[in-house]
């Protein structure tokens, strides 16, 4: 057994081919300690850096067809107007022309306009985050901002005095098709012909659609997730005002390490004007917001790099520097020994011709003498 041991140590010995130099033929230099010392750094910087690079994360984007049709959709609103509540009716209608009222699903509240100081701080630091945004908007500021989810515009307490504006806020859930939902004046009736809303007499002075939009999204709410029309706030002087939000639903599903759930993002497109029949430009006063369903999903994964592309990229880093400071060590080294032979040559080429001039001076003054 002991034989078999020997034999088999023997074959892996004569298997190393790695050059092997004995510590007596070896040399100390402060030259070599420098680039050791310097080669040593560079490793470790790396290394961690390379360590930090490889457990942080980054979010991988594909594309699909929807294939769901038969879930819900899920809509969250916080949405102030300038009038009173019991002037307005809100509602939704699909594809098919079915109508939900969001009195039956929303709470529609007495509500003051004006938010206080406090308030008013969170909403314009909301608005210059997402105009900030705006500008260079990809897939890839889905989760962009981490304190966004921080700045929630805080209840106001209920109106001491006669409340002139309604508040309608809360979620529901509705066909995953294309729908408009809309504020306008009015309760909505049933109508076999379609959607209508029961004209009521308002006081001119009261009717303004001015709003304020603190949040509207679709789906799950996700933490520090940007929805284009949170911090809108859109005001008017005509009565006949219409605002029309044209928006583009798409169904995102995203795994992460923390979360996995199914939402959506949307697009949004605005346009408002005023109605003047005289002039052609027909329709109802209101908000109107009207979506459309993508056809396309995104899967946003959160994935690392693999493990064993760590370990090949370690040993890049490692053996590269190694053998890098190698060839610099050498090529340093000749370059520092030809300067410094070079220099000596001239040295003693120059005390050589010193001293045969010494040597001419005394045998000339012997001959005179």
């Amino acid at each position: 057994m002991r034989r078999r041991r020997a034999d088999t140590l023997n074959i892996v010995r004569q298997l190393d081919a790695f050059p092997k130099v004995s510590q007596d033929y070896q040399k100390p230099t402060a030259r070599g300690g420098t680039f050791s010392l310097i080669s040593l750094s560079l490793i470790i910087i790396l290394v961690i850096s390379e360590f930090i690079y490889y457990t942080s994360s980054h979010y991988v984007f594909r594309y699909t067809v929807d294939t769901d049709m038969d879930s819900q959709l899920l809509i969250t609103l916080d949405l102030t107007l300038a009038m009173p509540c019991q002037y307005l009716g809100a509602d939704i209608v699909d594809l098919a022309g079915e109508s939900q009222s969001l009195a039956t699903h929303m709470k529609m509240e007495p509500a003051l306009f004006e938010l206080s100081d406090y308030g008013n701080m969170i909403f314009k630091a909301k608005q210059e985050i997402l105009s900030r945004f705006s500008k260079s908007r990809s897939l890839n500021d889905f989760l962009v901002v981490d304190n966004y989810k921080s700045l929630k515009i805080p209840n106001e307490p209920p109106p001491k005095t006669e409340a002139t504006s309604c508040r309608i806020h809360g979620s529901m859930f509705t066909k995953k098709v294309a729908g408009n939902l809309h504020v306008t004046m009015g309760r909505s009736v049933p109508h076999p012909q379609g959607h209508a809303h029961l004209n009521v007499f308002v006081p001119p002075h009261l009717v303004n659609f001015s709003h304020r939009i603190d949040h509207f999204s679709f789906g799950p709410l996700v933490p520090g997730a940007i929805n284009p029309l949170d911090a809108t706030l859109k005001s008017t002087v005509d009565k006949n005002h219409v605002f029309q939000y044209f928006l583009r639903v798409v169904p995102t599903k995203f795994n992460t390490y923390q979360h996995s759930m199914s939402t959506s993002q949307y697009s949004v497109t605005e346009h408002n004007r005023t109605i003047n029949h005289g002039q052609g430009s027909h329709g109802m006063p209101g908000v109107f917001f009207k979506f459309d369903m993508s056809s396309m999903m995104v899967l946003i994964n959160e994935e690392r790099k693999p493990f064993w592309q760590f370990l090949v990229r370690l040993s890049g880093i490692i053996g590269g520097i190694f053998a890098t400071s190698g060839m610099l060590h050498t090529l340093f080294g000749s370059f520092t020994d030809g300067v410094l032979c070079k220099l000596l040559r001239q040295e003693k080429k120059k005390d050589s011709g010193t001293l045969n001039d010494s040597v001419d001076e005394t045998v000339s003054n012997r001959n005179v003498s």
